[in-house]
This record gives structure tokens, sequence and C-alpha cells, in this order.
């Protein structure tokens, strides 16, 4: 596993509508690893393996973040912000935060007091101090909506955990790529489409132009989900989901059954432990608007434990994440035009 570019994913700034700066660092990582990368006017990077197969997969993990936009430059200086994605307010008072300005990056940090404190605190409460001196300083450097996000760095941690700002869905990525990277060294014969794509935290726009583009045969989104290993968490709410045992498969109205059964089958010949979680209706990912594009899509969703979503410090482990790799990998090496996801077969 190339843990350089996996922190490199997780330690670049992609709030949601602002990813181009990190898309640009996959493309150069990943053009010498596959055959072809589609780009398009949404953001999307998309790369591809055997181009001119009939028979195609797309992958696709999202490459934006949570985090803030400058919404307001007041006159002491002070930054309001809104939100880019479904951020947690009471998160943020009190830490470093990066705003990526016009001119130039500048750090500050959002401001903490009795006020912050309040249980209902909302993102209109929140004000960044970047230490100018009033407006017109502020604007030398930053005007309304840069993105910030929270100043914090991947860690590894102890037994194999890890965290970072922005393991959703960074890690997702990561595995799409990876698992092409794989496919490619074992001799995949099929299309491979593995893309990165924009905008999920905030309107899922670039999953929807990827798989209107692509047109795959069968889709597979790769996105995080919650860990119900830690105080707080109820596995009533979706199943026993623990980080270190594997991917989740989704079984849900959207996920189809036929692509779950095969993953399942690639697991069990690679010796893969997975896990499962049921949703009704929409799994909020990507999985949502690939299924419906185009005349429709067969889609699934697979899924790595995470703890602590949307906060400065997610935590998964780096087994999940390899697990996760080896399961797309196989599941690349096994499905073929010959495969039936017909389920009324």
């Amino acid at each position: 596993m190339n843990k350089q570019f996996l922190y490199t994913l997780l330690d670049e700034m992609s709030v949601s509508g602002h990813e181009i700066g990190l898309q640009k660092k996959i493309i150069r990582e990943m053009t010498p690893c596959c055959d072809k990368i589609l780009t398009d006017y949404t953001g999307n990077v998309i790369c591809v393996l055997n181009p001119d197969a009939s028979f195609k997969v797309l992958l696709a993990g999202h490459v934006d973040e949570i985090g803030l936009i400058v919404t307001q430059i007041r006159d002491d200086g002070l930054i309001r912000v809104g939100k880019a994605g479904g951020i947690y307010p009471s998160v943020y008072p009190g830490h470093q935060v990066a705003v990526h300005g016009y001119a130039q990056t500048v750090y500050g940090a959002v401001v903490h007091s009795r006020d912050t404190e309040k249980s209902d605190l909302k993102v209109s409460g929140l004000l960044v101090d970047i230490g100018a001196k009033n407006a017109a300083d502020a604007r030398k450097y930053i005007r309304e909506g840069d993105p910030i996000h929270l100043n914090t760095y991947h860690q590894e941690m102890l037994n194999g955990h890890l965290s970072a700002r922005a393991i959703d869905d960074r890690a997702g990525v990561f595995i799409v790529l990876e698992a092409l990277k794989r496919a490619r060294e074992r001799g995949c014969a099929i299309g491979v489409y593995a893309a990165a794509t924009v905008g999920e935290e905030t309107t899922k726009r670039g999953a929807h132009w990827a798989g209107s583009a692509v047109r795959p045969d069968v889709a597979i989104a790769v996105d995080v989900t919650y860990a119900q290993d830690y105080p707080g968490t109820d596995s009533g709410d979706s199943g026993q989901v623990t980080l270190g045992h594997g991917p989740v498969l989704c079984n849900s109205s959207i996920g189809n059954r036929k692509v779950n059964e095969i993953l399942m089958e690639c697991a069990a010949k690679r010796n893969i432990p997975w896990q499962i979680e049921s949703y009704m209706g929409s799994t909020y990912t990507d999985a949502d608007r690939l299924h419906f594009a185009g005349n429709g899509i067969v889609t699934a969703l697979v899924s790595l434990p995470l703890r602590y979503m949307h906060c400065p410090s997610e935590v998964c482990r780096l087994d999940d994440i390899e697990n996760t790799i080896e399961l797309l990998t196989e599941f690349l090496l096994r499905v073929n035009g010959q495969t039936d996801f017909d389920p009324f077969h």
C-alpha cells in the first residue's frame, strides 16, 4: 500500500467546490499507472484501464471534503462563514484553520467565547480570526467564497489506526485508484474507470457527470460509514460495524443484490473479512446519483468503517483500507461481459 500517496491525499485541501489542486496531484500520480485519464468541466478525474474494452466497471470515491466558506468580511477584520457540507459547528471553536485566499493562504483560529459554548450553536455563530487589522487589511488576501479547512493533518496511532481530517472520502479515492493499479498488475482485461469525483458533500454533481459520461455496466461507490464501536453509537441504527473487521457492504434498495453476492464470493476467495449494513432509500453517497445516471446503472456501495465522521480528526484502520483495495481488485478480475446482474434470473 502506497502510504505516501494516501497521506498526500489526506493532507491536501479540497473543500467541496475547490478540488482542482488535489485533482492535479492525482493526475500526476496516476498518469504512469493507467491507459488514459479523463477530465470534465465539473472537475472530475477518471483514470481508465483498457479504454477499448466493451465491458466497463466504474469505481468512484469523492475527493471533496467538508469545510467552511467565507461569506462576509466584517469591518473589524473578523470573518463570517457558511458551511460546505454537513459540518458540526460545535467542533470548530478554538481550532486553527487555513483560509485559502485568492491571493495567498492565511492562517487563523475560530473564535471561542461563551457564545460558542452553546449547545445549539449554528454555523452562522462562527467567526474566524486571521489577525487582520480591519476589513481592508483582510481583503488584501481573501474574499467571499474562499474555502476554509480545519488545519489538522494525518497521524498514525497505535495498533494500525490512522487519524486525519478528511478520511471521508480521501480514503475512498485512494482505494479506487489503488484497486485500478493492482488490477492492471494482475492482468485485468475489462474496462476499469476509477473516478475521483467532486462535490459529493454538497451536490453530488460529480457522480452524476461521471456515471452519465462513462455509462458503465456496473458502478461501485466507495465511501465511509459510521462505525458503532465507540460510546454514543447504536448498532441498532443500521448494523454492527467495527474498525478492523473489513469493508462494509450496503444492503439497500439502491445496492444491487447480485453485485453484493459477487463481492462476498470475492472476499471468501481472498480470505477478506467483511461486514454489512442496511439502509432503505437514499444512502447519502455517490451511489445515489450513480444509480440514476443515464438510463440507470447497476450500482453497489462499499464503505470503510470510520469513527468521528465529519470531525477534525476522523479515525479508521489501515488494514480495513488494505482489505477494501483487495476486495475491489478481486471483483475487477472476476466480472466480465458474461456476468449476469439481472435480478430476474
